[in-house]
């Protein structure tokens, strides 16, 4: 008796950083697709349906995306103690401008 083998391609799993490269590939000038596709085993819809999700991805970072600068969180003994050292330069500046203040009465 024969066995007829069907002749399945394994499909490769990408991850997302070799499915971009995959699309920057595709989206170059005078690039190849097709081949390109045939090279990772995938078809043109498989293309469509990346270009997608690169297009949902882009425009989700660009929404959340906040101008200035991005926040962070302090630990609340370091904030008290910049908090400190900020009033002691604000009297020790107030103290230097009243003695530059003197000396200049003197100098008149």
């Amino acid at each position: 008796m024969e066995t007829i083998m069907t002749a399945k391609k394994e499909r490769l799993k990408l991850t997302p950083e070799q499915l971009f490269n995959i699309y920057l590939e595709c989206t170059a000038p005078g690039a190849p697709v097709k081949t390109i596709l045939e090279r990772y085993g995938l078809k043109p819809w498989d293309l469509v349906a990346i270009r997608k999700k690169v297009r949902s991805g882009a425009i989700e970072a660009l929404a959340n995306a906040r101008p200035g600068r991005k926040k962070h969180v302090v630990a609340v003994e370091q904030f008290q103690q910049v908090s400190r050292e900020l009033g002691e330069t604000k009297d020790a500046l107030a103290a230097v401008g009243h003695e530059l203040s003197l000396l200049k009465k003197r100098v008149n």
